[in-house]
């Protein structure tokens, strides 16, 4: 991604306005917002907190941790698929010997 590619964007997090940039379109921006401001609503329910600080980071942490675990579960994916290939390479070297 260059920086020619980046376009600028004004979001609301909590009535605060950002401008960000990004490759990946309005779309994907507006679900990025709209994926964070239900992240510190859901926060803000529970934990019975009004707003400010506390509710975003108990989001940034809510969120780092979902992060966290989709990146482990892809690796465990990639490592397990690397697995399949490597023993389907030996047999099917162990079949081209013997044949």
């Amino acid at each position: 991604m260059s920086e020619s590619e980046l376009k600028q964007y004004q979001i609301s997090i909590q009535g605060n306005r950002f401008a960000i940039a990004s490759a990946y379109g309005e779309e994907h921006v507006r679900e990025v917002e709209q994926m964070l401001e239900q992240q510190i609503a859901e926060i803000q329910q529970q934990a019975g907190l009004a707003g400010g600080t506390q509710a975003l980071i108990l989001a940034a942490l809510n969120i780092t941790d979902q992060l966290l675990k989709l990146r482990r579960a892809q690796q465990n994916l990639d490592e397990g698929l690397l697995a399949r290939v490597e023993a389907a390479c030996e047999k099917l070297e162990r079949a081209l010997k013997s044949s």
